[in-house]
C-alpha cells in the first residue's frame, strides 16, 4: 500500500477526510495541519502518519510525501529560529518562564509547493499549528489559497535548503545540533512540554 493510499484510508477512518473526499493539496494540508503537534518516535513520514502526530519536521515530511504521491512538486525548507518572549509571546506561563532564562534554539520546517507548473510559480505552505490552537494565539494558517504564500509559523533567522543528495532528516538533525550549540536536550524537553501544554489546552487525547 502506498503512503498516499494509507494516508487517505487513515484520514477517512479518523473522520478527518470525508468518505468520498479526494486527497488534494487543500485537503492534505488541512488533515496534516490538524495532526496533534507532538513528537513522533522518529522523523519518518510513516511515523507521523501511523502515530497521527508530529512536530514541524514530521508533519511537513509527511505532507511532502503525500504531495509527491499526487504528482505535485514541492521542497522541504528548514529555518533556524528561537522560542523567546519577543517571538513567541503566546507561550504558556511556564514556557515563558523557561525562555526568559534564555531563548530556546529550534529548527523549523515548511514547504515550498509548485502551484503552477506551467508558469513555474511556487507558494509557501506551513501546516505546523493545528486549527484548534488558534484560540491560544498561535499563528495558525486557517486556509490554503492557491498562489498565496502562507505565513511561516516562526520568526525565521536563517533559511537552509536541503541538498538533493542528502536525507532531509539527517540535514535537520545536523542543523539542529549546530544551531542548538549544546542545548539539543533542552530543546527536546521544551518541545515535549510545548506539545503537552497544547494537548491539554485543546483537549487533544493521544
Amino acid at each position: 500500500m502506498s503512503l498516499l493510499t494509507e494516508f487517505r484510508d487513515e484520514a477517512r477512518h479518523r473522520g478527518a477526510l470525508g468518505a468520498d473526499e479526494a486527497v488534494t493539496l487543500a485537503s492534505a494540508f488541512r488533515v496534516v495541519r490538524d495532526l496533534p503537534y507532538a513528537p513522533a518516535t522518529n522523523d519518518a513520514p510513516e511515523a507521523a502518519l501511523r502515530e497521527w502526530r508530529g512536530t514541524a519536521f514530521g508533519k511537513h515530511a509527511l505532507l511532502e510525501a503525500i504531495l509527491d504521491g499526487l504528482g505535485t512538486d514541492c521542497a522541504l525548507i528548514l529555518a533556524t529560529h528561537h522560542y523567546s518572549v519577543e517571538d513567541t509571546p503566546w507561550l504558556a506561563p511556564a514556557l515563558l518562564d523557561e525562555v526568559r532564562r534564555g531563548p530556546v534554539p529550534a529548527v523549523h520546517t515548511f514547504l515550498r509547493v509548485c502551484s503552477d507548473p506551467v508558469a513555474d510559480e511556487w507558494m509557501t505552505v506551513d501546516a505546523t499549528w493545528p486549527l484548534a490552537t488558534r484560540t491560544l494565539g498561535l499563528p495558525v494558517n486557517e486556509t490554503l489559497t492557491p498562489d498565496v504564500d502562507q505565513r511561516i509559523a516562526c520568526m525565521v533567522e536563517e533559511i537552509v535548503h536541503i541538498p538533493g543528495d542528502e536525507e532531509p532528516a539527517d540535514v535537520y538533525q545536523r542543523i539542529l545540533a549546530l544551531h542548538a550549540d549544546g542545548e539539543v536536550e533542552r530543546h527536546a524537553r521544551f518541545i515535549d512540554a510545548l506539545s503537552s501544554w497544547l494537548a491539554a489546552a485543546t483537549g487533544d487525547v493521544r
